[in-house]
């Protein structure tokens, strides 16, 4: 008898090691379960709540400055571009090409390019081949997000470091292309790398240069305290040399006609994007027109005002974003139009441009500047 309450007491003993994680488990799928069903409940409120309180910076980050203001400037700068250009040169095919006044042409290369076959090369850096094309337009998009539109239209403010930042994140741009055309391991995306590396240095060194003495005149590095220093007159007035300076710039960073050397389809096929096709083409070609805007936002910026002008729509912050959009719209068409008149330089007429020409006159520029804040002139 004995024995048998013995086995049965070992017996409970062996039943509770298994009812008690049983029971725990069962208590924790009880409680997920009422959690789940907690939040679906609450799921329409929570959202609400989250999108009133979010809504600036999500407007911000999705819609303007953000990705549907990249995307939508790409698709209507292809469109305008193919469009001005016909009329300019007097091409015939862009009037009848895609209906619409052509705007169904945009939209069939966009699928052409999406569905069509990426081809890898032989021989390759696979890791490179691949990412490169997909950072080209993502680097330069992030520096859009330090341009004011309005002093509480910002997506990043980080004070009077958003000069040197913007200069730091569009720096990195240059080096993609470069690893671009080593990783495809063809001749001509070498020698297309090569020009990006020539170009870049003898252009860059310029525009920073242009920029300090902006900030120098303006009295800080802040770019929105940059365009409150332009509200009795634009920058471009009393630095016209870094004016004309940076506008160049713009085209040799962006790689626009007459600097886009590097990409010359006579010599070099289309230099270092001559390897990629399918989706990975379509985001270098994106790539040019990101850069693009990035830096002729911040060429507003500088030396036309940024986002002053008179209030015409009853809100200042709409009549801010109003004026630096129509800018940016006359500047983008000016650019454009500047394709069609100039031809592409040769890689010894630009690095003489940059070194014997910008470079000089940046400094030259840089002097001035000191000078009238040193007689107290500006």
């Amino acid at each position: 008898m004995e024995k048998m309450n013995a086995l049965f007491t070992l017996w409970e003993y062996c039943l509770t090691f298994v009812y008690l994680p049983l029971d725990l488990i069962s208590k924790w799928v009880t409680d997920m379960f009422n959690l789940s069903m907690d939040i679906l409940w609450n799921l329409p409120s929570y959202s609400i709540r989250f999108l009133t309180f979010n809504a600036k910076p999500l407007l911000q980050v999705l819609i303007f400055p953000g990705l549907a203001f990249i995307l939508v400037f790409a698709i209507i700068a292809v469109w305008f571009e193919r469009k001005f250009l016909a009329r300019a040169m007097l091409r015939v095919g862009p009037y009848y090409c895609g209906k619409r006044s052509g705007v169904l042409q945009v939209f069939a290369d966009f699928i052409k390019l999406f569905m069509k076959e990426i081809i890898i090369p032989e021989d390759i850096d696979w890791f490179f081949f691949v990412m490169m094309p997909v950072l080209l337009p993502t680097i330069p998009a992030l520096s859009l997000i330090l341009i004011p539109f309005d002093q509480n239209w910002v997506l990043w403010d980080v004070g009077s470091l958003s000069l040197p930042m913007f200069f730091a994140i569009a720096g990195l741009a240059p080096l993609i292309p470069i690893f671009a055309g080593w990783a495809s391991n063809n001749k001509y995306t070498y020698i297309g790398a090569f020009r990006v590396a020539y170009m870049y240095i003898s252009a860059e060194i310029p525009l920073v240069l242009c920029g300090a003495a902006v900030a120098i005149m303006a009295g800080s590095f802040d770019l929105l305290k940059i365009v409150e220093a332009q509200r009795n007159m634009w920058f471009a007035i009393p630095q016209f040399i870094g004016f004309v300076i940076f506008f160049l710039g713009i085209m040799i960073e962006a790689e626009r006609t007459p600097f886009d050397i590097p990409v010359a389809e006579v010599e070099l096929v289309l230099g270092w994007r001559t390897e990629f096709s399918g989706i990975l083409f379509g985001f270098t070609m994106m790539a040019e027109y990101v850069m693009f805007q990035a830096w002729t936002l911040l060429f507003i910026t500088l030396y036309l005002g940024g986002f002053n002008g008179p209030n015409i729509l009853g809100s200042t912050m709409y009549s801010h974003i109003f004026w630096f959009l129509l800018k940016f719209a006359v500047l983008v068409a000016i650019i454009i139009l500047l394709r069609c008149v100039f031809p592409r330089l040769r890689m010894d007429q630009m690095l003489r441009l940059g070194w014997f020409y910008l470079t000089p006159l940046a400094v030259l520029n840089l002097i001035i500047v000191l000078a009238m804040k040193l007689w107290g002139i500006y």
